[in-house]
């Protein structure tokens, strides 16, 4: 029995790398989209849909995630047939992108949430006496304010995010994990130790490369001090 060596192995890992940025980018962006509509429905109080944010923000928090992608991917599809949606053709990525787009997206509802309660009434109220539409409040008095406040909490959810692709292989995804338990056990977990250390660093890559784009992000915000939202003034 032939072990293969490190570098055969991170080529191996590296082939199928493409399946976990993908599952990572769709439920990423997906996720943060999913995010700002569900705060968006709580934070102007619309009845009935705000209750459905809560349990949906509540369950994503307090269920695991593991949970959450077999509940997506088994229990999903039959009691979407009793309704006649037919989505039992369903693959495992596909699943693994909606379970993690809707553990995403509430997880950000509260940081969002939080962010937009952070600017002030005054904020508001300053500009309606303005004349601004909602549309121009939104995209020149709230975002810019927000956004500063968001980014840590978003970074946060971002970084378990990661984390939490490593486990999509549960569903018998290919990706990254998958292909890891496959080499450690074609050796009989001979390897074992050696793959997954290679498995950590690639995750510790990617961490590092998403933990420095945030904080890139908040070095763009923090070049702006704004003392109103109908004001910004550079900061030398």
């Amino acid at each position: 029995m032939v072990t293969p060596s490190t570098w055969e192995i991170v080529s191996l890992l590296l082939d199928v790398a493409h399946i976990t940025f993908i599952i990572l980018l769709a439920s990423a962006v997906l996720g943060l989209l999913l995010g700002a509509v569900l705060t968006m429905i709580n934070v102007k109080n619309i009845p009935v849909l705000k209750q459905i944010t809560v349990v949906i923000s509540s369950f994503t928090r307090s269920v695991p995630i593991i949970i959450q992608l077999f509940i997506v991917y088994y229990a999903l599809p039959p009691l979407l047939g009793n309704f006649g949606i037919n989505v039992t053709s369903m693959s495992a990525t596909v699943a693994a992108i909606l379970a993690l787009t809707l553990y995403h997206g509430g997880y950000l509802t509260e940081v969002l949430r939080a962010a937009y309660k952070a600017v002030e009434k005054g904020q508001h109220e300053a500009a309606d006496s303005l004349g601004y539409t909602p549309t121009k409040k939104f995209f020149r008095i709230i975002l810019p304010q927000s956004v500063p406040v968001a980014l840590p909490g978003w970074g946060n959810a971002l970084i378990h995010l990661i984390h939490d692709t490593s486990l999509v292989f549960a569903l018998g995804v290919a990706d990254i994990m998958g292909r890891a338990e496959l080499i450690a056990a074609s050796s009989f977990g001979m390897n074992q130790v050696q793959v997954f250390l290679i498995v950590a660093a690639i995750y510790i890559v990617v961490t590092f490369l998403s933990d420095g784009m945030v904080r890139l992000f908040e070095k763009k915000t923090q070049k702006f001090k704004l003392d109103s939202g109908l004001k910004a003034k550079r900061v030398a």
